[in-house]
């Protein structure tokens, strides 16, 4: 009794499928990720959501993260954090935490 409750939450995050590092200030470390198509119609952008902890009290990290398709090359040093299930299109997407140096 009188102990303070941290706001715990799981958190959405959301990964553009761009050949590009992006970089989120993280809570806790992705725990689940997912494949999805942002928008309606054949040329839809193709993200990945990731799902972390977080609270208002929670020290954040800063992570880099980037999205590859199966088969492609990663850079060096890269860690991976989750696969999705394959989309209805067929593609399976990977996220990775990159250096930021990949990023220039």
């Amino acid at each position: 009794m009188g102990e303070r409750l941290m706001a715990r939450r799981m958190l959405r995050y959301q990964v553009v499928v761009n050949d590009r590092p992006q970089t989120f200030r993280l809570g806790g470390t992705p725990v689940h990720v997912e494949g999805a198509r942002v928008g309606v119609g054949p040329d839809t952008q193709h993200v990945v959501w990731f799902w972390a902890e977080g609270a208002p009290d929670f020290d954040e990290i800063e992570y880099t993260f980037q999205v590859f398709g199966t088969g492609h090359p990663l850079p060096e040093g890269a860690q991976w954090w989750g696969t999705t299930a394959r989309t209805p299109e067929g593609l399976v997407w990977h996220l990775y935490q990159v250096s930021r140096q990949e990023q220039a």
